[in-house]
């Protein structure tokens, strides 16, 4: 039996100007069991469109005990990607994609990039002079994510690059004392690796150039509450909680396996945001398709027979998230005669919002 299965769900709602679309094609009647009843517990509620953090950024933050603005993400994603635990201020340096579009520059998403470390150590070793003649602290163990060290920027106003991606960069450009210092390293980096080597055999290869970096997360490791006894998820601000706070990590591609042993569970599930990011909507249905058929419905089976006590979904959108939690009685008792059943739409209609 588990006690309480969590199951986290970003970009799970269509972007506002696809959303009569995407309604009309997604069929998910797990999800429906359990949202047709179950309890509102959180709901995001703000008219800032332009929020630097992703929504279920805020939520982890706010149930581990971490600050949400600024979002310390950073020295937890570096804990995950094999940096060791200390009490310095580290900010990721991610290497990332910009491009123009007619009157403006876009940035992809940095998933896109498909980053290996070959590349990788190249790219890095072109700007080793530069960084050294600044004195910055540069970490990098993990080829798509660097870090820095003791703030060289100062405090910057920083947006997570996945709420960038897509959107004219101009409004999501860091600000603060030292902006001017930032984008002048950007700008130092985007020339050196112009017409790199690396990024003529990577367009050869039909792969994106890694022309520019972005800087975000800043922050230091604080003590930090786990989500759950147990944690599944890749995502590195995700694992690097379930390390900070000390939780057992799992992998599991499904329900069925995960242990029924009286141990607490939240689940991220986070492959929706990589075609939600690039506006393929044939495959963020899909692939919530398949979270339904994986996780949702056998987790409505499962808290309606007993082997599961209580279902939280924690749902996003690119601006708000909710929290509903869900109960067998909730799913059987009586009082559910007498209740509206919220519907898909009801749920994830007030998660996103025209930006």
């Amino acid at each position: 039996m588990i006690p309480e299965l969590t199951l986290i769900v970003p970009f799970c709602a269509p972007a506002a100007e696809v959303a009569d679309d995407a309604y009309r094609q997604l069929t998910l009647p797990g999800l429906e069991r359990l949202l047709a009843r179950a309890r509102e517990t959180e709901h995001e509620r703000h008219d800032d469109a332009y929020l630097p953090t992703l929504p279920h950024e805020r939520w982890l933050a706010t149930h581990a005990g971490l600050p949400i603005a600024p979002l310390p993400s950073a020295p937890y994603m570096r804990l995950a990607d094999g940096g060791s635990a200390d009490t310095r201020v580290w900010a990721c340096l991610q290497p990332v994609h910009i491009h123009a579009a007619r009157d403006h520059l876009v940035m992809l998403d940095p998933a896109q990039l498909r980053l290996e470390a070959v590349d990788a150590d190249a790219l890095r070793a072109a700007i080793a002079p530069l960084v050294a003649e600044m004195g910055i602290a540069l970490d990098a163990p993990h080829a798509a994510r660097w870090y820095v060290a003791d703030s060289p920027f100062g405090d910057l106003i920083a947006a997570a690059p996945q709420r960038a991606s897509g959107h004219n960069i101009d409004i999501w450009m860091h600000k603060g004392e030292q902006e001017r210092a930032w984008r002048k390293f950007q700008n130092e980096i985007q020339m050196t690796w112009y017409d790199h080597p690396v990024n003529q055999a990577r367009e050869a290869r039909g792969l994106l150039p890694v022309n520019s970096v972005w800087l975000f997360g800043q922050g230091a490791l604080l003590d930090t509450r786990p989500i759950a006894e147990r944690m599944v998820g890749i995502d590195p601000f995700f694992a690097g909680i379930c390390h900070a706070a000390n939780a057992t990590e799992l992998c599991a591609e499904t329900l069925a396996a995960l242990p029924f042993d009286d141990t607490s569970a939240a689940v991220l599930l986070d492959a929706a945001g990589k075609p939600y990011l690039s506006a393929d909507w044939y495959d963020w249905i899909e692939t919530l398709r398949a979270y339904d058929r994986d996780w949702f419905t056998p987790a409505a089976d499962a808290l309606a027979d007993g082997r599961i006590d209580a279902v939280s979904l924690v749902l996003t959108g690119d601006s708000h998230y909710a929290h509903y939690r869900a109960t067998r009685r909730d799913l059987t008792g009586w009082l559910r005669r007498f209740t509206r059943a919220r519907t898909l739409r009801d749920a994830l209609s007030p998660l996103s919002m025209s930006a």
